[in-house]
């Protein structure tokens, strides 16, 4: 593997992780400029309970598989409380 590519993964794997992890929703956030990557709020459901959201990158994968349908749901609740 070239030097340069190596490189260039480790930067965008590390700002995707920092981002995922951080909890918070940055307007500068990837997936508001790639709508199929997973963000923090995709993420941290996944470390909340457990039961879905395996994408490190590509949320399309979770929708593909099933494993993402607990998330909808919780997020129009949480949506829902939003809104009351």
């Amino acid at each position: 593997m070239h030097l340069f590519t190596f490189a260039s993964w480790l930067v965008v794997r590390l700002v995707q992780t920092i981002d995922a992890h951080s909890g918070y929703d940055f307007p500068w956030s990837i997936h508001h400029f790639i709508p199929f990557w997973a963000g923090a709020e995709f993420h941290d459901y996944h470390h909340l309970a457990f039961v879905g959201n395996y994408a490190s990158y590509f949320r399309f994968w979770d929708y593909v598989m099933g494993t993402s349908v607990v998330y909808g749901q919780w997020k129009a609740k949480k949506e829902a409380k939003k809104v009351e």
